[in-house]
């Protein structure tokens, strides 16, 4: 009797890990904007929308920041610091709690010879996060570009990997953007 709650607990165990949300990445863009126009950009938070003190932590923003920096200058465009950009690059993080919700129905023909069926409901609770990046025309406030990733960020707990989580999320929503400042959206991979 103990082996098979042994083995109905890995089981449980299991399938609650493989269930985990793993982060989505989607994103949408104006296919009437001429992108080749645009060389040059400007990163800045989305003060108002980053106002969470844990997700929207300076911390948090600069990790953002320092990826979308690497992911334009890898694409071709030039950051601007004094001046106009062509691009606005305006980002933000939102946290919502989740709950998921699983039953294992272990009906089986021979149920009776284990005890009879089981029907066990598991619970987990959650925090799911949103990485979302507007990239605005310039001179028309206007978004051109928007990805965002949906999933859990903040469940790292060492340093090192919150910074990798970032990092590889952001990577992941601006692997949909135009390769190099002069290419077109067909051209993005």
């Amino acid at each position: 009797m103990k082996l098979k709650g042994i083995i109905t607990s890995l089981f449980v165990v299991g399938t609650l890990a493989s269930c985990a949300p793993a982060i989505t990445v989607k994103y949408d863009y104006d296919p009437k904007v001429n992108v080749r126009q645009f060389t040059t950009y400007r990163i800045e938070a989305d003060r108002q929308r980053n106002a969470d003190p844990i997700v929207g932590s300076n911390l948090n923003q600069r990790r953002i920041a320092d990826a979308l920096d690497q992911s334009l200058k890898g694409r071709g465009y030039k950051p601007v610091t004094q001046g106009e950009a062509d691009l606005v690059v305006r980002f933000f993080m939102d946290s919502k709690d989740k709950q998921q919700i699983q039953s294992n129905n272990m009906y089986s023909p021979y149920s009776w010879w284990y005890g009879g069926m089981g029907n066990n409901v598991y619970s987990r609770q959650y925090e799911e996060n949103r990485v979302v990046i507007n990239v605005l025309d310039a001179r028309t406030n206007d978004i051109v570009w928007q990805g965002w990733a949906t999933g859990q960020l903040n469940s790292r707990n060492k340093e090192r990997d919150r910074d990798q989580a970032f990092r590889e999320t952001v990577t992941s929503i601006m692997k949909n953007f135009p390769e190099s400042a002069g290419q077109d959206y067909g051209a993005a991979r």
